[in-house]
């Protein structure tokens, strides 16, 4: 393909203007609209522990309810397919190559005990790394245990994200946060940020 072809900008334009409307549908809605629709969806969620996907490669939620969950991103075109991969998928790859997350990028591993679940977050070698609140965790580790709210960032960039999230941590529901056809509730603080 020669590099002149008319084909390549219309990708690139394609791309570069898919990630606008999403910035301008996000933009365009009400932060407490915003709020709502996930508090909607967390609600929702049986009673554990999630990753959920705030980045535009990592979106959605991850069920944390197997001893590991792997996590990195598939092949691109330029790379050798290997018989295994993640659990689950980043795609990180906006222009068909890698940017941050590795194939194989850090898993999460569930240890029980009698009184708790826990879980940890280990690097598995990758090229970037992968971040806690901004705190690099080094590959050596045997993990870094998670709390609720804890940022997961596989790169540097904050640009594929998760954020640990437990249903059982969280204070008990007020004025009707409840809702008795879901099996989990959620509470969320209020937030005076209106953006």
């Amino acid at each position: 393909m020669d590099e002149n072809d008319p084909i390549l900008e219309t990708i690139d334009t394609l791309i570069r203007l898919s990630r606008l409307k999403e910035i301008e549908y996000i933009m365009g809605t009400d932060a407490s609209e915003r709020r709502d629709e996930i508090h909607t969806a967390l609600k929702r969620l049986r009673p554990g522990a999630y990753l959920l996907g705030t980045g535009p490669s990592t979106v959605g939620i991850v069920s944390l309810n197997t001893d590991e969950v792997v996590l990195g991103r598939p092949a691109t075109v330029i790379e050798n397919s290997t018989a295994s991969g993640p659990d689950y998928y980043a795609t990180d790859t906006l222009f068909f190559v890698p940017r941050e997350v590795s194939r194989s990028h850090a898993k999460v591993v569930r240890h029980m005990t009698d009184e708790d679940t826990q879980h940890a977050v280990i690097d598995l070698n990758s090229t970037c790394g992968t971040f806690i609140n901004d705190r690099r965790v080094a590959p050596d580790e045997a993990g870094t245990v998670l709390r609720h709210g804890d940022i997961i960032s596989l790169g540097p960039s904050r640009t594929s994200t998760y954020v640990y999230y437990r249903t059982n941590d969280m204070q008990p529901p007020t004025d009707g946060d409840l809702d008795e056809s879901t099996a989990s509730w959620v509470w969320l603080p209020d937030s005076d940020d209106s953006g």
